[in-house]
């Protein structure tokens, strides 16, 4: 809590700073019809997640990726500002970035040491909207939260800070899914590479029940 309360004094707007760290030291729900769930500490809280359908599930830390993510974010914008003279609006990554996830802690809790969801009924993102607007967040930091899913999320990024988010939250998310998955599998990860030809005869196959041959020297 201290770290991140001290990211939060880098928003300047006064306004929107005190809105972030009330949330923040305070993350109750308003709708009194989700107040009957339970509610993780920030040091605690942990989500499961996988990167793709196909891939295990694994655990990630809520406090370490949102500290993670907006250290990122500011120094992202410092860069690209530097480099491309495109102006960030700092206050709206930043918050954004403190408050996207705050919904998470009650999205899971644990039971025996095991990590189980609550049976809340609206994921993280549609909660944290959902607070933001009845907490009166201003409308760009809510669709910067909003649309961190990306162009195939229900609402995807339609500004600058919102892009740029989208895309820094999936690099950390692939971060730490390499990182958490290695750390459980008692083997190291291996990849497997194809050339292009190689993949066009695999989808073929997969689409069209067509036979073609692999040869071993396709596979690098």
């Amino acid at each position: 809590m201290k770290r991140l309360i001290e990211l939060a004094q880098s928003i300047k707007d006064k306004e929107l700073r005190e809105k972030v760290v009330l949330l923040l030291k305070d993350p109750k729900l308003s709708h009194k019809d989700f107040k009957k769930y339970p509610r993780m500490e920030w040091d605690k809280a942990a989500t499961s997640f996988a990167a793709s359908a196909m891939s295990t599930p694994v655990e990630r830390h809520v406090l370490e990726h949102t500290i993670t993510l907006t250290e990122l974010c500011m120094k992202t914008a410092e860069i690209i500002e530097k480099n491309y003279s495109i102006p960030f609006n700092r206050d709206n990554l930043l918050a954004a970035a403190l408050v996207h996830d705050v919904m998470h802690l009650y999205e899971y809790k644990r039971t025996k040491g095991k990590l189980e969801h609550t049976g809340i009924m609206l994921d993280h993102s549609m909660l944290g909207v959902a607070e933001l607007y009845v907490r009166g967040f201003p409308e760009q930091v809510i669709h910067i939260v909003a649309s961190h899913f990306g162009e195939n999320g229900p609402t995807p990024p339609r500004c600058f800070e919102a892009l740029i988010f989208h895309h820094l939250d999936t690099l950390i998310a692939v971060t730490e899914y390499h990182m958490y998955a290695t750390k459980q599998d008692s083997e190291p990860m291996q990849l497997v590479l194809f050339d292009e030809e190689t993949l066009k005869q695999i989808t073929q196959q997969a689409i069209y029940g067509e036979k073609s041959e692999t040869k071993k020297s396709d596979v690098k």
